[in-house]
């Protein structure tokens, strides 16, 4: 009987600390956070569809990427013509070399087919790796009404892990900000706002209400 009086009591602490998941809290908000990351990463770095020859208008370095990924074994590069130009008063003699680049079967583990959309709406492949994990709440404002919703504003900040090692090369960290930011942030986290949804399961990020 006495054990039995000892236990009830007990699972009440236990209860009462539990906290209610749609309290305004920095714990709700770092799960909140979190869950949107989770929709974010694996990020799709590097898109290109395959195969993909280097005489292409590109506007995002994707020649001299791939350029390095091949020496990294993620894609195979082959010269596929080459042509001569001698100097004069336009330039310096040089010659203009056309790549073609397909993907190897180490570039294929890192590969997504449908990573996002052209401007046409076709599907566009690309390298997609990395997971981001909430560093730290920073601040975030009292709940308000907004359009018949309850909101808050969060500021917080994470940090990008499981980069792989050939996406580390600096050469290519030059190339791509948003990939060089990533790779920094496990000394500089990334900073990120956002407007966070009460919700009748708790606190949502913006983006993922209504999903």
């Amino acid at each position: 009987m006495n054990k039995l009086l000892l236990t009830f009591p007990l699972a009440l602490i236990m209860l009462s600390g539990c906290g209610d998941p749609k309290d305004a809290t920095e714990s709700n908000f770092k799960k909140a956070a979190q869950a949107y990351l989770d929709t974010q990463y694996p990020h799709c770095y590097i898109t290109v569809n395959f195969p993909f020859k280097s005489d292409v208008v590109s506007f995002n370095h994707l020649p001299e990427i791939l350029h390095i990924m091949a020496g990294k074994g993620m894609v195979k590069e082959t010269e596929t013509s080459r042509k001569h130009i001698p100097a004069s008063w336009a330039g310096k003699e040089r010659d203009i070399v056309v790549n073609s680049y397909d993907l190897t079967e180490e570039g294929k583990k890192y590969y997504k087919p449908d990573a996002a959309r052209n401007m046409k709406g076709e599907a566009l492949g690309g390298f997609c790796f990395g997971r981001a994990t909430v560093d730290t709440v920073d601040n975030f404002t009292e709940p308000s009404d907004a359009l018949g919703q309850k909101i808050s504003r969060v500021a917080f900040s994470y940090k990008v892990t499981d980069i792989p090692d050939w996406a580390g090369t600096p050469e290519l960290l030059d190339l791509d900000r948003r990939l060089k930011e990533d790779m920094a942030s496990g000394s500089v986290p990334l900073k990120k706002n956002g407007i966070f949804i009460l919700t009748g399961k708790g606190w949502m990020h913006e983006r993922l209400f209504g999903k």
